[in-house]
């Protein structure tokens, strides 16, 4: 792929002197990123797409923007503790408003979750953390769930939790020692 895109630069630039030789290779350049990323964008939306489009065996409903994820439930925050691997867990009440078993997206995406101290600074959640799914929740038709997620930092100094764009307090941390 990257010889294909590089081939326009191979053709024009020998044909070229001093500074048009510069500005003919920085315009192919630019397009080449230009059309990397926009594909790259296509791949991720396509993604997305093709999975709330797709029938799921289960009939679930998959949710990703916060439009959605606030219509169909009710979430708040039951405490932030510290993580047995380290970090903060932070479990949440998820109460399915629907007849549908939900599958909620995009806690990576766009900062979907984030973990704000007392000094304002965020957190993102921590990758591939036991008990935590990717970057989902799942939640079974007309019920309430807990649903554990992890981040980095220090548990004493959780101070909200930011899910879709709502910020919500930690209202008990509680002490508990990680194991080593």
């Amino acid at each position: 792929m990257r010889r294909l895109l590089l081939a326009p630069l191979l053709l024009l630039v020998p044909a070229c002197q001093g500074e048009t030789a510069k500005d003919v290779t920085a315009t192919v350049v630019g397009k080449t990123v230009e059309v990397a990323k926009g594909a790259g964008s296509g791949v991720v939306e396509g993604f997305k797409e093709g999975r709330k489009g797709a029938a799921s065996a289960d009939g679930s409903q998959t949710l990703s923007t916060p439009e959605e994820v606030y219509a169909n439930t009710e979430l708040s925050v039951l405490e932030a503790k510290p993580s047995e691997s380290g970090g903060v867990e932070v479990v949440l009440a998820v109460t399915n408003k629907t007849q549908h078993p939900l599958h909620l997206l995009g806690l990576h995406e766009s900062g979907g979750a984030q973990l704000l101290d007392k000094e304002g600074f965020a957190t993102p959640l921590q990758a591939r953390s036991p008990g935590q799914s990717a970057d989902s929740i799942k939640v079974p038709p007309s019920v309430k769930v807990k649903a554990s997620i992890y981040f980095d930092g220090e548990a004493a100094k959780a101070q909200k939790v930011r899910l879709w764009g709502r910020e919500f307090p930690v209202s008990t941390v509680t002490a508990a020692t990680p194991k080593p």
